[in-house]
């Protein structure tokens, strides 16, 4: 025995069928066309008007409106930009900093030793010329004690 009923599965897709071809047969014309085109324009002329009138309440209100808020984001962008570079310059004039500090001790280590160096040579050429005129005094002594 055979069921008169269709699977719901075929039955929805014949009914979407039918209300496709109703849908298509009515929108399908140039009057649909026309009546569309002019409620589009007519939603899109209340759509102006409705935001004039809300940009006008915003400025009487002393609300900012979104052009306000997102010239004040790029400005918040600009200055993290701005930020960031001076953290990036801040941190490469720290390593500069730190390079030339120990630079300075490798040049402070050096001059102590060359003061100390140089000191000693002093020393040394001091003794050698005492020694020296010690020697031409006694050459003297034996020269007038003759």
């Amino acid at each position: 025995m055979e069921s008169k009923q269709q699977d719901p599965v075929s039955f929805y897709k014949n009914l979407e069928k039918e209300w496709n071809k109703q849908i298509h047969s009515s929108t399908n014309s140039l009057t649909f066309t026309k009546a569309f085109g002019k409620a589009v324009e007519n939603h899109l002329d209340h759509v102006v008007i409705q935001q004039k009138v809300i940009n006008n309440w915003l400025i009487v209100l002393d609300i900012p409106n979104k052009d306000d808020l997102a010239e004040l984001a790029k400005r918040k962008v600009d200055c993290e930009d701005k930020l960031d570079n001076l953290e990036e310059t801040t941190y490469m004039l720290n390593i500069g900093i730190k390079n030339g500090h120990s630079q300075l001790n490798k040049l402070n280590i050096a001059l102590r030793e060359m003061l100390c160096f140089i000191e000693n040579e002093v020393k040394d050429l001091k003794a050698i010329k005492i020694k020296s005129l010690k020697n031409e005094l006694e050459e003297l002594k034996r020269l007038f004690d003759d």
